[in-house]
């Protein structure tokens, strides 16, 4: 596997940004030099060989295989709207993760895969649900810093219900410095520090899921429906906004859940009624924590499509 170092969107601090650029086209020449020397049958792209307008590097790699597949998994196009075209273009197949994304690519390609973002079900093992359900129940957000911020779209139906039900909510992000700027006054938040290590134990306590998204944003309409799978996954029922590929798993359309694993909410009112639903009826949280979980097996899971895949990779 040929890695970006530093990674595709990162720099060394201690070197700077450009320092770090030159030692980042230094390891990628080494790699294609790599290819040129191998040959490999198959290389499999994702997104691009660096984070810019760029393609010179990417069609290097093109040059020294057969067979070239590319990964978009992100609306990096609406970043780089004239590279993304081109190297979907010069692919031999791409690989999509969700609708949106693959009707995107279709305007430029006809060999199209759609894998959804999956994960691990040895990993991701369901929580165990209490024989007793909590008195306070813990209605958990997991993800990145930039994301964070997005808890915005949910913060007044959260201060509504913690004045009528008692529940904690725990944040999992590397830090929580967007929550500063959010008013969650009344709202009982515990935050824990994002660690690998520590992330699905964190998941496992929680007992509802919650990823909220800004409808006036075209980038979420692309996203991947990582928290609402890994939420699944535990074996929680979540609160979504029903933007993209969520909208799809919520609602059931494509062989999707039938609304069985989750509540959708577009505004404040839905956002309140859809966490105060799952709060006050333990049942329920479980009923559509383990729907959710059985969604994953059968499509949202590595095992489950490791073998489509292989089949891309092989030209099967």
């Amino acid at each position: 596997m040929w890695t970006s170092h530093p990674s595709v969107y990162d720099y060394y601090p201690k070197l700077g940004w450009r320092p770090s650029y030159q030692i980042k086209r230094a390891n990628r020449w080494l790699q294609s030099l790599d290819a040129r020397w191998f040959r490999p049958d198959t290389i499999y792209l994702e997104r691009g060989a660096f984070h810019d307008e760029s393609t010179w590097m990417d069609e290097r790699f093109r040059r020294w295989t057969p067979r070239l597949v590319l990964d978009v998994d992100d609306a990096i196009f609406l970043q780089f709207p004239e590279k993304i075209p081109k190297l979907i273009r010069m692919s031999d197949h791409v690989i999509v993760s969700n609708r949106p994304l693959r009707e995107y690519v279709a305007q430029f390609h006809d060999r199209i895969t759609e894998i959804p973002t999956s994960v691990s079900l040895e990993r991701y093992h369901c929580r165990d649900y209490p024989l007793e359900p909590p008195s306070k129940p813990t209605i958990g957000w997991i993800g990145t810093t930039s994301n964070l911020a997005f808890m915005r779209v949910c913060a007044g139906a959260l201060r509504r219900l913690s004045r009528e039900h008692s529940f904690t909510l725990l944040v999992v992000a590397p830090t929580d410095e967007p929550l500063r700027g959010i008013d969650l006054a009344g709202v009982d938040i515990r935050f824990e520090r994002w660690a690998p290590e520590t992330e699905l134990g964190f998941l496992r306590t929680m007992d509802i899921g919650v990823m909220p998204l800004p409808s006036d944003q075209e980038w979420m309409k692309y996203k991947a429906a990582t928290k609402l799978v890994q939420y699944m996954a535990i074996g929680i029922p979540a609160v979504a906004s029903p933007i993209g590929v969520n909208a799809d798993i919520l609602a059931g359309d494509r062989g999707g859940a039938g609304g069985r694993v989750g509540i959708a909410a577009s505004n404040e009112e839905e956002w309140f009624e859809g966490l105060r639903r799952l709060l006050v009826d333990p049942e329920l949280r479980r009923n559509l924590g383990r729907q959710g979980r059985e969604l994953v097996e059968s499509r949202f899971s590595v095992e489950a499509n490791l073998g489509r895949l292989e089949q891309v990779l092989a030209g099967d």
